[in-house]
């Protein structure tokens, strides 16, 4: 194996890799407490729920082009410097590189992102959208995109009314959406363009749906909060799995949370175990208060069509 000699020189003297990312950390946290810190303080608020009209540093980022620059150089000329001369050094803000898409998290704070995002060019033709509950307001600093905004009209229970257009956007447009509503997808980026984008979810998080841009059909639901969709793939790991051991496990869950994340469980469960499955169907089904009971009837319908030895289920209790 060859071993490049400035990764052999830093195994050989560790003090010097300890002081190579001393040296960005002071050049981001300079930046923090100095040039950055009334953004940053306005980050703060808006995460917490403030509106963007009372901040008015950071509103001023996202609408202010060479605001943007000025209030950007201090960290990336301290950043750029210190990378130079320590090229193995890691820059201690969270960033990613993927499939021509680059990202640097400016800051976090509560329900709050600020992020710089650098598109190389590319041209793609999306075929869906996601729709999620929360606001972006985002600022072309540099290059020309050109974007497909998409509005949801009017939501069915599988499929959705859509409004799409395209728009062509240089440095210095600026865009906001709500997304519960509406969303943004890009097709094509011209050379390189690099914008500056503030996401905030919202406090009562709701699912993300997914819809067909050529017909308005829903491809996918997924549950906006981070535990239920921890969850919902520890679920679905299980049933890859053929875990018939977590089916009472998942008898239970079927009766907490969300509509979607039981629905989920209850769909593994059937998958694991039929009488399990079956029986916890059937106390759904039977519970006219249940949000769940009309979908749980009409399945259960399906299923004693299809299989009529499951009617001799319904005498074993469920397990949950």
């Amino acid at each position: 194996m060859r071993i490049d000699p400035q990764i052999r020189a830093l195994r050989g003297d560790p003090a010097s890799q300890r002081l190579a990312q001393e040296e960005l950390v002071a050049a981001c946290d300079s930046w923090r407490s100095g040039a950055g810190a009334e953004a940053l303080a306005d980050l703060q608020r808006y995460g917490e729920g403030q509106p963007l009209d009372e901040c008015p540093a950071l509103k001023t980022l996202l609408n202010d082009q060479a605001a943007a620059f000025a209030w950007l150089a201090p960290l990336l000329d301290a950043g750029l410097e210190s990378l130079t001369r320590n090229p193995l050094g890691q820059f201690p803000m969270r960033h990613q590189y993927s499939d021509g898409v680059a990202m640097i998290q400016l800051g976090l704070s509560g329900r709050a992102a600020l992020t710089l995002i650098a598109y190389d060019e590319l041209q793609q033709s999306p075929k869906s959208a996601s729709f999620s509950a929360g606001e972006r307001h985002e600022l072309v600093l540099s290059g020309v995109g050109d974007f497909r905004f998409v509005d949801l009209l009017e939501e069915r229970a599988n499929s959705a009314a859509i409004d799409q257009r395209v728009r062509r956007l240089v440095a210095g447009e600026t865009l906001s959406c709500d997304g519960a509503t509406q969303t943004r997808v890009l097709e094509r980026v011209h050379g390189r363009m690099v914008m500056l984008r503030l996401a905030r979810t919202d406090a009562a998080q709701s699912d993300t749906r997914q819809y067909s841009l050529e017909d308005g059909r829903l491809l996918h639901r997924a549950s906006g909060n981070r535990l239920e969709s921890q969850r919902e793939m520890a679920t679905a790991l299980l049933g890859r799995m053929g875990r018939s051991d977590a089916a009472p496990l998942l008898a239970e869950l079927t009766r907490e949370g969300s509509a979607h994340i039981r629905w989920q469980s209850l769909r593994e469960c059937l998958g694991l175990d039929t009488a399990t499955g079956f029986a916890a169907l059937t106390q759904i089904a039977a519970d006219a208060s249940d949000e769940l009971s009309s979908p749980a009837s009409a399945l259960r319908a399906q299923l004693l069509e299809a299989y009529p030895q499951l009617a001799s289920l319904e005498a074993i209790p469920c397990p949950a």
